[in-house]
C-alpha cells in the first residue's frame, strides 16, 4: 500500500490558510504542510524572472513533503499558469492545483447566479493589472460586466496582522468603495481576503462576496492524503515571527 501523504500548501504569507480552512470547513480530512514564504513577499512587485524561479522553489520544496501542492498565491498561481511548463523542474508532483484552478471552478459552478451581473475582482496590484480571471469571467457568455480594483494595502495589513478598519484609518480608499458600490457581487482574489469577509460583508451587506478558494477541495482526491487534520507550519523571512503564524493558524482554524 502506498504510504498517504499530506497535502503542501503554499503562500507568500498567511493567506493559504484561508484555503485550507476551507477544505477542512467541507469535511475533507487531509493533513497539510503550509509553507508561508514571507521571504519573497510582496511577490506582485518582483520581476517575472524572481517570480518563475519561486515557482520552480516551491515545486521543488513541495515534493519533499507531498505529490500534491496547492499554490495559495494568486499573483504565483497566474504566473504558473503563464509559464511554459517545460522552463519548470520537473519534480515528479501529481497534482498542482493554483488558484486559477480554484476560480475556474468557481466561475463554472457559480455561472447562474452570476448571469447578467456586476462582478468585481479584488485583487492585490498584479492580479488586478491581469487579464486571466476577467477572461474567465467573460468565457462564460453569460452578459457579466467584470471590473478589477486593487486593494494591496489590505493584504498587508492582514498578512502582518495588522488592524485594517478603524476610526480615522481605513484601507478602504474612494476608489475600492465606489468599486464595491458598484458591484452585485465581489470575487476575494487574493487569499489573505477571505480572513476579513465578515467584515467585509457588514461594510457592503449589497454585495455578495465569493471566494475561490473554498472550491479548492473540490479538485483534490481526499482518499489519497493522510487523514488526521494535522498541520505543520513553515515560515521563512523575518517579516513576522513563526509563533505569530502558528497562534494565528491554531485561532483561525478553532472557528471550525
Amino acid at each position: 500500500m502506498t504510504e498517504s501523504k499530506p497535502v503542501f500548501i503554499a503562500d507568500s504569507c498567511i493567506g493559504g490558510l484561508s484555503v485550507l480552512k476551507s477544505m477542512w470547513d467541507s469535511g475533507a480530512e487531509n493533513d497539510v504542510v503550509f509553507w508561508a514564504d514571507y521571504a519573497i513577499n510582496p511577490l506582485g512587485v518582483k520581476s517575472d524572472a524572481i517570480i518563475a524561479e519561486v515557482a520552480g522553489n516551491w515545486l521543488r520544496i513541495a515534493a519533499e513533503y507531498s505529490d500534491t501542492l496547492v499554490i495559495g498565491c494568486n499573483t504565483l498561481s497566474i504566473r504558473y499558469c503563464q509559464l511554459d511548463q517545460s522552463d519548470l523542474p520537473d519534480v515528479g508532483l501529481e497534482q498542482v492545483v493554483s488558484m486559477v484552478d480554484c476560480f475556474k471552478a468557481m466561475a463554472e459552478i457559480e455561472a447562474p447566479r452570476l448571469k447578467h451581473s456586476r462582478v468585481l475582482v479584488l485583487g492585490t496590484a498584479f492580479t488586478a493589472s491581469q487579464s486571466v480571471y476577467p477572461d474567465i469571467l467573460d468565457n462564460l457568455s453569460a452578459g457579466i460586466q467584470v471590473s478589477t480594483v486593487e486593494a494591496t494595502e489590505l493584504e498587508r495589513k492582514v498578512a502582518r496582522f495588522q488592524p485594517w478598519e478603524s476610526e480615522g484609518d481605513s484601507v478602504i480608499t474612494a476608489e475600492l468603495r465606489q468599486a464595491l458600490g458598484n458591484s452585485d457581487f465581489a470575487v476575494l482574489a487574493c487569499t489573505c481576503f477571505p480572513m476579513v469577509k465578515e467584515e467585509l460583508e457588514a461594510l457592503f451587506p449589497d454585495v455578495v462576496f465569493l471566494d475561490p478558494g473554498a472550491y479548492c477541495s473540490g479538485l483534490l482526491d481526499s482518499s489519497r492524503y493522510s487523514q488526521n487534520r494535522k498541520l505543520s507550519v513553515t515560515v521563512s523571512g523575518d517579516v513576522v515571527s513563526p509563533g505569530s503564524v502558528e497562534n494565528f493558524a491554531e485561532s483561525y482554524l478553532q472557528k471550525l
